[in-house]
């Protein structure tokens, strides 16, 4: 099978997890908190629906986003670990806040930028513009409201997918800086982007599967993409090819002492009968 095959990307990651769901499960589910516990806290600490709670609000999610950045990365660390037969561990989650964190919170920083910026449209639209009270306003509401959510996720796509690798090059990378890992993932995506979003997309029907299970399925669904991903980057920096190369090369010289040990074993066992035959002739 290919390395640069999708299918190739979703059987390592299979063959990775396997005797590894706890501590992924365990992983994800804890750098998800953060992100949980953030917006709880903002809706705690800045309660109302006005304006100045509101951005109140959003501001503060967006810090607890970049911290948990940091926790996710440490993750992505935990996970290159796993692939490349390291030790491992739940602490490997705080790696980064001992390596320079500061170096994700700036490529977090230009990422949410961005994500934050093509998403001003749909804010606006939410907040500031009056549905009405006829039928006729709120359809034209929600029409304005999709299309503005429509427009942004586009943008977001076009703009942060050649940055989707960058937390894998600072996890990987203990003296690279944000920006500069924020570049080295737009080369490293140049050419494979496309391949990277029908990997994504291929996930879309279990994701509608694990909605049938109401959303418990997604406890093995996002290790998996996560595991994928990894796959993915391992993939475009050619780790993944050494990878089965070794591999290959290992398979190979078992095969070959085994036919040698059975070539040896013939031999004797030749030997033998010869050596019988001439002491009863």
């Amino acid at each position: 099978m290919n390395t640069g095959d999708r299918k190739y990307w979703k059987f390592y990651a299979k063959m990775k997890l396997s005797g590894n769901w706890g501590i992924a499960i365990a992983a994800m589910l804890a750098v998800g908190a953060v992100n949980l516990v953030g917006n709880i806290l903002a809706v705690k600490l800045f309660p109302g629906d006005t304006v100045l709670p509101l951005v109140l609000s959003e501001i503060f999610v967006f810090v607890v986003s970049l911290i948990g950045m940091i926790f996710s990365t440490g993750y992505s660390y935990m996970l290159l670990n796993i692939c490349r037969g390291r030790e491992y561990k739940l602490g490997d989650l705080l790696y980064m806040f001992h390596n320079q964190p500061d170096r994700v919170l700036v490529a977090g920083l230009v990422v949410a930028l961005i994500d934050t910026v093509v998403q001003i449209p749909f804010y606006y639209v939410t907040y500031m513009v009056e549905p009405g009270t006829t039928v006729e306003g709120m359809m034209h509401w929600y029409q304005l409201l999709l299309g503005a959510w429509v427009i942004a996720m586009v943008l977001s796509i076009i703009l942060t997918v050649p940055f989707a690798l960058a937390f894998y090059f600072l996890a990987d990378n203990p003296n690279m800086g944000g920006i500069e890992a924020l570049k080295a993932s737009t080369r490293a995506m140049k050419g494979h982007i496309w391949q990277y979003l029908m990997l994504e997309l291929s996930f879309v029907p279990l994701f509608f599967l694990s909605i049938l299970t109401l959303y418990i399925g997604l406890l093995w669904l996002v290790p998996y993409m996560q595991f994928s991903e990894t796959a993915f980057y391992m993939y475009v920096t050619g780790e993944l090819d050494q990878q089965k190369q070794a591999h290959d090369r290992a398979e190979r010289e078992k095969i070959e002492q085994c036919l040698n040990r059975d070539q040896e074993e013939t031999e004797e066992l030749t030997k033998q009968n010869k050596d019988d035959y001439n002491s009863e002739a």
